[in-house]
């Protein structure tokens, strides 16, 4: 078992490839708004993603430095 989650691991590596909408990446990653946005919560909760407010009312979440630092010792089985 990881420390990890398996949903939290894949929504950075979404992220990592360009910011996204939560309902975008609740669509790509097949699972539910409440689930994602409850993941989305928790990693802004600790400083590994970002949200950035649109004009129109919209939250579109980003990787932060330190969430690109955990993905890459989450993924580097080097």
């Amino acid at each position: 078992m990881g420390l990890v989650p398996e949903a939290k691991i894949r929504i950075l590596e979404e992220l990592d490839e360009e910011p996204a909408h939560g309902y975008l990446l609740a669509e790509r990653l097949d699972l539910s708004h409440g689930y994602i946005y409850t993941h989305l919560k928790e990693l802004r909760d600790e400083g590994m993603i970002q949200v950035v407010d649109e004009p129109e009312g919209r939250k579109v979440y980003g990787l932060t430095e330190n969430g690109e630092y955990l993905l890459k010792a989450l993924t580097d089985r080097n």
